[in-house]
């Protein structure tokens, strides 16, 4: 570094690539620049088109003269700083330059960053001789003007052991073109399912696993859902009622999960005059989450799959991988960023079917960028409060929905009393079901004394069921008006 050049341009002031800040030491600490206020300034060049920031610098442009140890700290202040105050990280280098008399200052220089950094004051660009906060839409502008990370590219990795056989032609033909007689190995490039490689061997591709294999678990091993529905408000195993491991292709594991939300979760009705029916969750909300989690997991983790848990209060739903690069959770709703390009692509030209949720959709994704809207609002609309989105250690990604509250409708309660058939002990816990004539039925689980509560609008003849051998039923009461 030129020294000489360096203090000329200092006694010029500040510009875009510019910045210069006094220091204050006492004893063995920095007291100014403040932390928070440096990284700001770091990020702010990282986001814009880099430039150099020099601390040691008075307010009349004079350098400062500090002292070796003095530079010590600052170093070590600016390294602590890039490294656990600016998200991701950004890298500079750091230099020390003697000052024209005595002493000397710190130079940082900033190069231009393929990414989007935020700081603790949110997410900065150097304009001019200053600094200035960039807003949600302009955030995503930004990241898309950058290079995409090595991340982004995950599915269009090949994966070592397959080849074209380990796709499923009638699978893979949904995705290439009719009009097409290309040979399958040139219709599978085309799409990036397979491509060869270092050795120039035809391999299949993440995407093309996760799309086209009958079961992509064989390769990818947690390439799944886990979907589980409790019984109560906490994940006891011993209140398990139903539990799935969703596998196959990606479209299939969606057709699977909502399935499964819809096979599991409660429905209530009034008359408004005509019967309104009030479910536990949105399945348009859950579908939009469930086509989130399985487009942007990051399929490079190992050992941590898709989770669904179910319970009376909530629905969560867990996605492996930390948001991409720049977002954070409050940016979900105003920006895109898709961490799989090419898994995109191609379940945007997938048809949807009967899946339930998907509504008017013709195709899996339609790429409005609305998703987390219909999440939120959805969920706000039906529960009376908006699902919430949290980063879990920065490596995943908790999506929770809270249940509706269901209306009590108005008829007749009975008390059902279930005991084993012999000793005529009381059962608590054991799941009951009240069967009727026109194939509907209620369903309630014992309390510590046996007894099951039901709420009915008529009294039909019905057989009662209960998931326990030798049980036995018994009303202990006759039927009474309920409200």
């Amino acid at each position: 570094m030129d020294a000489t050049r360096l203090w000329q341009q200092v006694e010029l002031g500040e510009d875009s690539g510019l910045e210069l800040m006094s220091v204050e030491v006492r004893g063995n600490r920095i007291t100014a620049p403040r932390r928070d206020s440096l990284a700001d300034e770091l990020a702010a060049f990282a986001n814009a088109d880099g430039g150099r920031l020099v601390l040691g610098v008075s307010d009349k442009r004079q350098p400062q003269a500090l002292d070796p140890s003095q530079l010590d700290l600052l170093i070590r202040l600016v390294t602590e700083i890039c490294t656990d105050s600016i998200k991701p990280e950004v890298t500079v280098g750091v230099f020390r330059v003697p000052a024209p008399s005595s002493g000397g200052a710190v130079v940082v220089d900033v190069p231009q960053s393929n990414t989007v950094h935020r700081s603790p004051g949110g997410v900065y660009r150097r304009v001019a001789d200053t600094k200035r906060e960039v807003n949600p839409k302009q955030i995503g502008r930004l990241a898309r003007t950058r290079e995409i990370p090595k991340a982004a590219s995950t599915d269009t990795q090949v994966i070592r052991g397959t080849g074209i056989s380990s796709l499923r032609r009638d699978l893979w033909q949904m995705f290439v073109s009719s009009r097409a007689a290309d040979r399958p190995e040139v219709a599978l490039a085309r799409v990036r399912f397979v491509k060869r490689d270092a050795h120039g061997v035809l391999r299949a591709t993440v995407g093309g696993v996760l799309l086209a294999a009958e079961n992509p678990c064989q390769w990818l091993p947690n390439a799944c859902i886990e979907a589980v529905c409790y019984r109560g408000n906490k994940p006891d195993a011993g209140r398990q009622l139903d539990a799935q491991g969703i596998v196959g292709p990606l479209h299939q594991q969606i057709r699977g999960a909502m399935r499964f939300v819809v096979r599991n979760r409660r429905v209530a009705a009034y008359k408004d005059p005509a019967r309104v029916d009030v479910p536990q969750f949105s399945e348009h909300a859950v579908f939009e989450a469930v086509v989130n989690a399985v487009l942007h997991r990051d399929y490079a983790i190992s050992g941590s799959r898709i989770r669904l848990f179910m319970f009376d209060d909530r629905l969560e739903l867990y996605s492996p991988g930390g948001l991409c690069n720049y977002l954070t959770t409050d940016d979900l709703r105003y920006n895109q960023f898709t961490r799989n390009q090419m898994i995109a692509s191609r379940l945007g030209q997938c048809a949807v079917g009967d899946v339930p949720g998907a509504g008017r959709k013709r195709y899996f994704l339609e790429r409005r960028g609305t998703g987390i809207a219909v999440i939120e609002d959805e969920t706000n609309g039906l529960a009376g409060r908006p699902a919430s989105f949290e980063l879990i250690d920065g490596r995943e990604l908790r999506v929770v929905m809270p249940a509706a509250r269901l209306p009590v409708p108005e008829g007749l309660a009975a008390s059902i009393a279930a005991m084993h058939g012999d000793s005529m002990d009381p059962l608590p816990g054991v799941h009951v079901l009240m069967l009727y004539p026109n194939n509907t039925y209620r369903e309630a689980w014992t309390d510590a004394r046996g007894r099951a509560e039901f709420v009915l609008h008529t009294v039909l003849p019905m057989t009662v069921l209960c998931a326990k051998e030798g049980f036995s039923a018994q009303v202990t009461h006759d039927w009474v008006p309920h409200k």
